[in-house]
């Protein structure tokens, strides 16, 4: 004996009764969207975690979205995550290689890492899309210094001095690239100038114990490039000129443990220049120097 269509119905739901309630079908997963609003909500939480968890969700979902990868460097950043986040901007910059602030992320985070060659070529993309914007001015004649291309920096910061008159961080990379060029005077003055308005700042008073070194100052060249290491553990340069001041000094054991120090944080850096390389393809050849 066949069941009629009612009883079919009545096994149908019987089916679906569970404890006299209907089970509710499974829910749909939250949109890229949907992701992208909770990621926002979360970091106006102050929810970093979180956010990169929504973020990483709407990247498995859109990962060549622009404005999913742009989120989710901002939120890596963030985090100081920042080999998630170089990874990002990496594909960021391939992605949309006529958007100028992509680049200029790119070449900010490496140079913070070390990697002055890279940052140099990213930087340099940034400024020839938008001419004339002054953080890119300063970054990118910071990042040449640190190549000890001081003849391409200077006319760079001159310009962005010309665009910011106040700003601290152009006036000090001035002062450096200056120094480089063995122009005491004018290096010394922007050193100070620089050093009235942020007394610790450390490119400025690398800059000034240099001149000082190079005028024979071995003290006020010590007291300035402890300055210096103080405000950035990690200056290689100064470390390196600090065991050179003390040696000048005759203060052997404070001229050694600089040098260690120098070597150490070299070593550490060539460490992170070669993970960010391996998530960049920027060529492993050619550490750059401090």
């Amino acid at each position: 004996m066949t069941a009629g269509p009612l009883m079919l119905l009545r096994g149908g739901l019987g089916s679906l009764l569970l404890a006299g309630s209907v089970v509710a079908p499974p829910a749909k997963p939250p949109s890229v969207k949907a992701l992208l609003r909770l990621a926002r909500r979360q970091t106006a939480q102050k929810n970093v975690a979180g956010a990169l968890e929504s973020l990483r969700r709407a990247r498995a979902m859109a990962p060549n979205s622009e404005e999913v990868l742009s989120a989710y460097a901002e939120a890596s950043l963030a985090a100081h995550a920042t080999l998630p986040a170089i990874e990002v901007l990496d594909a960021l910059t391939r992605l949309c290689p006529t958007v100028a602030q992509y680049h200029y992320r790119q070449g900010v985070v490496l140079l913070g890492e070390g990697d002055t060659a890279a940052a140099v070529d990213s930087l340099k993309r940034a400024e020839a899309l938008e001419p004339d914007q002054t953080p890119t001015l300063i970054a990118l004649g910071t990042a040449l210094n640190g190549r000890e291309l001081y003849a391409e920096a200077k006319p760079l910061l001159v310009r962005a001095l010309s665009l910011a008159p106040e700003d601290v961080a152009a006036v000090a990379a001035l002062a450096e690239a200056e120094e480089g060029l063995g122009e005491l005077a004018e290096a010394e003055a922007h050193a100070q100038r620089a050093l009235a308005s942020v007394s610790g700042h450390p490119i400025a008073n690398l800059a000034l114990g240099q001149v000082r070194m190079k005028q024979g100052r071995y003290e006020e060249a010590r007291d300035a490039l402890l300055k210096a290491t103080a405000a950035e553990p990690a200056a290689l340069k100064a470390h390196y000129e600090l065991s050179r001041a003390y040696a000048g000094l005759n203060d052997q054991a404070s001229a050694q443990k600089h040098l260690d120090l120098y070597r150490q944080k070299t070593k550490e850096r060539d460490e992170r220049v070669k993970q960010v390389r391996s998530l960049t393809g920027y060529p492993t050849g050619g550490m750059p120097q401090p």
